[in-house]
Order: structure tokens, then C-alpha cells, then sequence
């Protein structure tokens, strides 16, 4: 289960607030979705989506397991004054909403039947989910497969033949962004490789590997980043259409 650290929160904040990443993929996003939606942004994680979203819906609930991640969002809510973005800490899995959501967002989130099972039930309308394009994570040092050590196809091809499986029609699309990695300091960047490693031995962290992977900015805050290219695949689908389908078995 996947639980988010300190570090985690302040690279991936750092990493948000220095990239166009949300805005880009929310503008890849607001096609399939209404001006009038209520929309679940489903492990939301810090909600930068949520709000990159937030000015072209009615209403998001932003659906987070962990508050400290959350908090987060609180903040850039308050700061922002942002009032149509509602933070749930919640299991998205057991929470029950009042009423089905028009739409639901589930970037890099959930398997692809946990997907279903949860939409079934909680959406009455358009289920978007975004899924990594690639096979092997993108910090480790060295290879690292997604998934476990024989993994050959990247989750959005293993997503889109579920949905195949069980007779729903849905839309593909490929794209792909950049998302830098920004860092404060060269133990910054150190420390980030750390908690990224994976199953790499903290040994191979050096400062070669840093001047190899690392560009300059020339921004004092941030003096080194780690360029980085983020590809996803997004898939989009009517959620009536799950109980047309052979229901997942979870």
C-alpha cells in the first residue's frame, strides 16, 4: 500500500509548483468533461490536479486517504481562494458519496478493476482514468521495473485489454509531458534518489550519477533539477457501460 513520507510530499510539491504538468494534463482532460459536473478526483495525492481543474467544473470532491497529503491542498485552497474544491480524507474504495458523481479522475490511481468497481458504483456519467505509459519507474538508479520484475507491457496497455476483456468500449489517448524535479540543494537531489531507489543499493549514489543526471538552473532557490519526462496514456469511458460489461472480479 502506498503511503506517502515527508520527503515525498515536499519533492512532489517543489516538483508542481515549477511545472505546467497539472495544467497540461487537466487541459488534456476538460474534452470529457462539463462546465455543470460534480467531479471525484479519486487519490487525488497533493490535489494539484484538483485544482488545475477546479476553474472549468462546478464542483470537485478531491479524494485523498492521507491527510497529511491533503493538507496540502488545504492550503493552496485557502490560498488561492478556491472555494469549488471540496478535500476528502477518505478511502475512495469504501467512501460512499451522497449521490453519484457526474465524472470521475483517476490519474495514476487504482487498478484498472478497482477502477470499475469503484466507478460501477459511485458515477453516473464519464469515467477518465490516466495510466503510466512506460514499463520501468523513472528515478531509480538502475532499471527498475513497474510492477514487479517480469513486467514487459506499461500499465496503460494491461488497462486498456482489461476493458477489452470485459466487452467496454472506451477512448485512448496517448501523450506525454514534462515534469522536472527541482532541488534546493545537492543533498537534495541525493536524498531524493534515496527514497526513490527502489531496490537499488544506496552505494550507487554518487556524486557521479548526480552530475550526470542533474542540469544546472541558474535559479538560487533551486539550483539543480532532474529532467524528467512523464508519459501516460488516458482512458475514457461511460461508466454505464460497466454494467453492459462481464462485471471484474476484485
Amino acid at each position: 500500500m502506498f503511503r506517502w513520507t515527508d520527503d515525498m510530499i515536499r519533492f512532489m510539491a517543489d516538483a508542481a509548483g515549477h511545472t505546467d504538468f497539472h495544467r497540461r494534463m487537466a487541459s488534456e482532460l476538460l474534452p470529457y468533461l462539463h462546465p455543470d459536473d460534480a467531479v471525484c478526483d479519486a487519490g487525488c495525492g497533493l490535489g494539484y490536479l484538483s485544482l488545475a481543474l477546479a476553474p472549468h467544473v462546478r464542483h470537485i470532491t478531491a479524494a485523498e486517504r492521507d491527510d497529511a497529503a491533503l493538507a496540502v491542498l488545504r492550503r493552496e485552497l485557502a490560498a488561492r481562494h478556491i472555494e469549488n474544491v471540496t478535500p476528502l480524507c477518505a478511502d475512495v474504495f469504501t467512501h460512499r458519496p451522497a449521490k453519484p458523481y457526474d465524472a470521475m479522475v483517476f490519474c495514476f490511481f487504482g487498478s484498472m478493476d478497482e477502477i470499475l468497481s469503484v466507478a460501477a458504483a459511485r458515477c453516473r456519467g464519464t469515467v477518465i482514468a490516466v495510466k503510466r505509459d512506460q514499463t520501468d519507474h523513472r528515478f531509480t538508479v538502475t532499471k527498475q521495473p513497474l510492477g514487479g520484475t517480469h513486467v514487459v507491457d506499461a500499465e496503460i496497455g494491461r488497462a486498456s485489454c482489461r476493458l477489452s476483456e470485459l466487452g467496454i468500449p472506451y477512448e485512448l489517448k496517448r501523450t506525454a509531458f514534462r515534469f522536472d524535479q527541482p532541488f534546493r540543494s545537492w543533498e537534495d537531489a541525493r536524498r531524493f534518489f534515496e527514497v526513490y531507489r527502489r531496490r537499488d543499493d544506496v552505494s550507487l549514489i554518487t556524486d557521479a550519477l548526480l552530475r550526470e543526471r542533474l542540469e544546472e538552473t541558474g535559479d538560487s532557490e533551486f539550483p539543480w533539477r532532474l529532467p524528467s519526462l512523464r508519459p501516460a496514456g488516458i482512458l475514457v469511458f461511460d461508466a454505464a457501460k460497466i454494467h453492459e460489461g462481464r462485471q471484474p472480479e476484485i
